[in-house]
This record gives C-alpha cells, sequence and structure tokens, in this order.
C-alpha cells in the first residue's frame, strides 16, 4: 500500500461532490489519503473513516442494488431467487449493516464494517423513517419483478450479456473516467444499458447515462444509435428512456471537460496530483442546513464532542 499512488480521475459522483462543497472534495479525495496506514496523523485516520461513512439513504441504495445484482446473477447461473426471499434479504442486510454501527464495528475495520451517520452524529431516527425505509426497499425489490427490465433480461442468454456491476474506466483527453453500469447486454445489432434507481427521478440521471455511452461506444465499438438507454426507478416500477442524441453527448464531454479544468485548477501540483486545504473553500451557511447538515466530514469542519 505504500507505492499506491493518488492518482486523479473523473467520476459521476466526484464531480456531484465538486459541485456541492469544495471543502468536502478536498476531504474525500485528498485529506484521507493514506488514513489506512498506522503511520499516518490522528486527523488522517479519522478522514479516513468518515470517508467510509455511509447513510441510512445511501444504505437503502446499495443494499437494493446488491439483492438486485444477487438476483440478476442467480439467473445467469441458470437458478432464481424468489421474490419473497429476496425481500427478507434486503431487510436482513440492513439490519446485519445497523447492528455493525450500533455495535462500533468499523472501529476495527471502517472500510468493511458499516458506520451510519445518523448513530455516529447521534441524529434522532424516528419510527417512521425507519419504516419508510424498509417499505422503500421492499417496493424496490417488488418493482423490480414485475419490471419490463427484468423481463426482457431474462430473454437474454448469458452470452448477450456485457456488464453487471463491473467498475471499468476509459479515458478522455487523457484523464481516466470511471464507471459502473448496473447492467448491459447485447441483442441483436443494439446494446442495452440499465441504471436501477432507488431514489425520485432527476434530471442528473441523464448526464450520467450519456457518460454510460461515451463508455459504451469506446468498450463495445457500437454507434450511439444502436444504444437504447434506461432509468428505472424500481419502486414506482418506471424505465425512463433516455435517447442518446449528439446534442446529449456533446453537453456531457462539455461538463466532463470543464470541471476536469476547474478541479484541476485548484491543486498545487496537476501532474502529482497534491492539494492544500486552503484552496478547497467551505460553503457558506448555517451548519444546521443542507449540504453541511448531512455531511459526513461535519466534525472536522465544525468541531464538536461526537460520542463513538
Amino acid at each position: 500500500m505504500t507505492d499506491f499512488k493518488n492518482e486523479f480521475s473523473w467520476s459521476s459522483s466526484r464531480y456531484k461532490t465538486f459541485s456541492t462543497c469544495k471543502r468536502q472534495y478536498y476531504y474525500n479525495h485528498y485529506g484521507f489519503w493514506g488514513g489506512w496506514e498506522e503511520s499516518a496523523n490522528e486527523e488522517t485516520k479519522k478522514l479516513y473513516m468518515l470517508k467510509n461513512m455511509t447513510s441510512i439513504p445511501m444504505l437503502v441504495g446499495t443494499v437494493v442494488h446488491k439483492e438486485v445484482d444477487r438476483i440478476l446473477e442467480s439467473i445467469r447461473r441458470g437458478w432464481s431467487i424468489s421474490q419473497d426471499k429476496a425481500e427478507t434479504e434486503v431487510i436482513t442486510s440492513f439490519k446485519r449493516a445497523w447492528r455493525e454501527s450500533k455495535n462500533k464495528e468499523w472501529q476495527e475495520n471502517s472500510k468493511r464494517k458499516t458506520n451510519l451517520f445518523e448513530h455516529y452524529y447521534n441524529k434522532e431516527l424516528p419510527d417512521k423513517k425507519l419504516i419508510k425505509m424498509k417499505d422503500l426497499m421492499v417496493n424496490s425489490i417488488k418493482g423490480f419483478y414485475a419490471s419490463d427490465s427484468l423481463a426482457f433480461i431474462k430473454t437474454l442468454s448469458p452470452g448477450e450479456w456485457l456488464s453487471k456491476e463491473d467498475l471499468d474506466s476509459f479515458e478522455i483527453n487523457g484523464t481516466k473516467i470511471w464507471v459502473k453500469l448496473d447492467f448491459a447486454a447485447r441483442h441483436g445489432d443494439r446494446i442495452y444499458v440499465y441504471d436501477w434507481k432507488t431514489g425520485k427521478e432527476v434530471k442528473e440521471d441523464e448526464n450520467q447515462l450519456a457518460v454510460y455511452t461515451l463508455y459504451a461506444m469506446e468498450k463495445w465499438a457500437i454507434e450511439m444509435k444502436f444504444i437504447r438507454l434506461f432509468d428505472v426507478y424500481l419502486r414506482k416500477q418506471i424505465p425512463v428512456k433516455v435517447k442518446p442524441t449528439k446534442e446529449l453527448l456533446q453537453n456531457a464531454l462539455n461538463l466532463i471537460s470543464n470541471s476536469i479544468k476547474e478541479m484541476k485548477s485548484l491543486n498545487d501540483d496537476v501532474e502529482g496530483n497534491t492539494a492544500s486545504i486552503e484552496n478547497f473553500p467551505m460553503v457558506e451557511g448555517d451548519v444546521e442546513e443542507w449540504p453541511c447538515s448531512y455531511c459526513k466530514f461535519n466534525e472536522i469542519c465544525y468541531p464538536r464532542k461526537v460520542t463513538t
């Protein structure tokens, strides 16, 4: 790990963090670096621990995605997981992660064990919110089983599958672009790309699919007109088809190019990918308001006593 280099790259999530708060971006991509080492100073170790923190809404999305991936893997292997078992599994997985967080198992391994924002920062957790999260997970699984997307995937042969939660990258103007397609398959002369969503429909989701299109065109040497894109909002069983157009792809390229330039402009050394905290200002506003109110680095930005 001592030779592990912090290299600059771009991803949709990295851009989102940068757009939300420059200080949060610094902590999440620079300040934490080396925090896994025994020799690291205490603040760096703290930042590494906080970087690995999640929240209940994020945990819900992770649990659902993992279960959908498990369902698809069972289909690829020629057997199936019943809907009832899948619904039970998401609840079981959530409870397991909850216990890890509540018992502070993350203190032994913050990378592998769940540390919930709500537990760490002593946020009140109304029963109504937990019931809502449970319903969201179960309804997302119901939605997936009832979706036309799953029905279509079941008609495909394993040989037509191209990607399933596979982390990969490609380059744009010499910068590594990270992508993780939930599912992609080739059927006939077309490629179908699916992105499972547990949250609400937002316009920014189109940008992510545009990046996936750029990746697919390079990875599988296919023309844009043969790519079909779908954001599948599971709890409402709504597949939103997004048509890849030259304008959509150009907007994505402009977004990537411009954001890379802005990100790198704040670095001390672009080639070495080093940065100083002073160049990454905190957002203006009240600590009790978004985005500060739900930032996992809150303890570092606004020092306070946290019982851990």
